[in-house]
């Protein structure tokens, strides 16, 4: 035991007690005190409270069953107390572990600590010690950054909590919008049905207004013959009766190879297919880390050439559809590629010029911008792609995006907003600087940010919907950004053709969170770049014959 520690811990016993009796204490006795006397502010044991009630009868005694009462009414402050030992006070410091300790903390725990020292010792000091005059400094320092902090998180929690509400108002309109288009398509189907069911109504009632006319006719023939009169109305009778006979014969050989008129109901497969693949309405209602980092798990190539390509491919543009199958535009070979779960090629459709870029509309429904001033909506049904209707523009298109009934179209120096009939809402954007200002953009999940590659000035601009710029973002990493996607969760990836790399970038588009993929994966000019939501991929098009899939995690 340290010579230095304080002789009060030690009396005639090792023992050590919560609360020793104050009088026994004081003859050098070490006994555990059961009572403490509010009025004394002293601690009793059995003995010494029976003499102190036979003085003392008017005083307040609290037994043990009040013994967290004892400490306070005793004269310790909180910051006295002990926090390993209930209502101990802190009276020592073991300079060996730079702990404060009360009697029994020594006792328990650092009776071998060479240096413990009296608190009382220690206090002369205080005031000349160059850390506890800057203490209330750094205090002030660590309590502003613990506010600033609280702050933020506590306006995190408010932003969660709108973004909460905000998103279920979203779900419901969501809700609303999809059982008004399925109450329009049962409107519009029961509606054919109406047609259908009256015109073979018609067509039956045909049938039968025959049956019953002959039917009647041939009654009133019969019911004369057989008045055996053998008169006039008897021959005439005969005579029509024979005629409405080879009528009757010949209207039931016609109805006898006839078809029968029914309905029936086969509900578009497509619609079920397209319902089975959904999870849910909107993939953004977990909670997540926007900042958070990627990183690549394994690569993989995949062919994408075809015996009828004629050069070597360039893939400007890749879209997934809701059922998981790709869609990539093959600019050097002028066609529209359908790429299967497995990236094998299922089927092309040919276009007449160089396809620039293609983003996924609604449905199995994608839009190709094509180098001669159009715009070309593709249907895929099944293995099958087809153009819906074109769009033409008074300008060369390059970028194309789509969000919420949209249609962003971009040039390689300005973006277009119109409505889907392909009238001109407005020019968004514009950048007249020397070269190409605006690549392959893309549109926030959101709708609310607009991220365009500067290819010749080598930055990433993100615009709001109404033109404002809100961030421009420049970086080594960045060699002719030429194409930006977004996962549903918000993430921002950067596409960069002549650094042949791919930059993970925040949601504001201000910083770079980090540089996903490098030369050392071997891309070969990358032009286009696409986000799996079906497996958590990105999907690099690059100017040779294969895909690059790089698995995240």
């Amino acid at each position: 035991m340290a010579s230095n520690c304080s002789s009060s811990v030690y009396q005639t016993s090792d023992l050590i007690h919560d609360f020793a009796c104050s009088p026994c204490k004081d003859n050098g006795l070490n006994n555990e005190a059961h009572f403490f006397c509010v009025a004394c502010k002293k601690f009793y044991c059995n003995n010494c409270e029976q003499l102190h009630n036979k003085l003392f009868r008017t005083h307040t005694v609290l037994g043990r069953q009040n013994v967290s009462k004892w400490a306070g009414y005793a004269g310790l402050s909180p910051i006295e107390i002990c926090d390993k030992h209930g209502d101990k006070k802190l009276e020592l410091l073991c300079e060996d572990h730079d702990e404060l300790c009360c009697p029994v903390c020594v006792y328990l725990t650092h009776r071998k600590c060479q240096s413990i020292k009296h608190i009382p010792e220690l206090v002369d000091g205080l005031k000349k010690q160059t850390d506890f005059i800057e203490m209330p400094a750094d205090v002030q320092k660590i309590i502003y950054s613990l506010q600033e902090n609280t702050k933020k998180k506590t306006d995190s929690q408010k932003s969660l909590k709108d973004s909460g509400n905000k998103f279920r108002a979203e779900i419901k309109s969501l809700r609303n919008k999809v059982n008004a288009k399925f109450d329009e398509l049962e409107k519009k189907t029961n509606d054919i049905f109406q047609e259908q069911i009256h015109k073979a109504d018609d067509f039956l009632q045909d049938d039968i207004d025959k049956c019953t006319n002959l039917t009647s006719k041939l009654k009133s023939f019969l019911e004369v013959i057989q008045s055996q009169q053998y008169d006039n109305n008897s021959f005439i009778a005969y005579r029509k009766c024979m005629d409405k006979m080879r009528e009757a014969e010949n209207l039931l050989k016609h109805l006898s190879v006839k078809p029968d008129k029914s309905l029936a109901f086969h509900g578009d497969p497509m619609i079920e297919q397209f319902l089975s693949g959904l999870n849910t309405l909107e993939t953004l209602g977990e909670i997540f880390d926007e900042n958070y980092v990627y990183k690549v798990n394994n690569r993989s190539q995949y062919t994408v050439k075809i015996k009828k390509d004629k050069t070597k491919c360039l893939i400007s543009g890749i879209c997934e559809l809701p059922g998981g199958e790709i869609l990539i535009s093959d600019d050097n070979n002028q066609e529209v590629k359908l790429l299967d779960s497995q990236y094998q090629v299922t089927s092309t459709h040919d276009l007449p010029d160089a396809p620039r870029h293609i983003c996924h509309i609604a449905g199995n429904e994608a839009a190709v911008t094509i180098l001669n001033k159009e715009v070309h909506f593709i249907t895929v049904t099944g293995s099958t792609l087809s153009v819906t209707r074109k769009l033409t523009v008074p300008y060369y298109c390059l970028g194309i995006s789509y969000h919420n009934g949209n249609l962003y179209v971009g040039s390689s120096k300005a973006i277009f907003q119109h409505k889907m009939s392909g009238q001109l809402v407005k020019k968004i954007y514009e950048n007249n600087s020397v070269g190409n200002t605006v690549e392959r953009f893309t549109v926030s999940r959101d709708g609310t940010n607009i991220y365009i590659p500067d290819p010749s000035h080598h930055k990433l601009i993100t615009i709001d919907t109404s033109g404002n710029i809100l961030s421009t973002l420049q970086d080594p990493d960045f060699g002719w950004t030429t194409s930006v996607c977004v996962s549903e969760k918000g993430h921002v990836f950067v596409c960069s053709r002549m650094s042949d790399q791919v930059t993970q970038v925040d949601k504001e588009g201000k910083n770079k969170i980090n540089t996903l993929i490098t030369t050392a994966d071997r891309l070969c000019s990358p032009h286009a770049i696409c986000f799996s939501k079906k497996s958590c991929k990105l999907i690099i098009g690059e100017e040779r014959d294969d895909i690059s899939v790089f698995e995240l995690e």
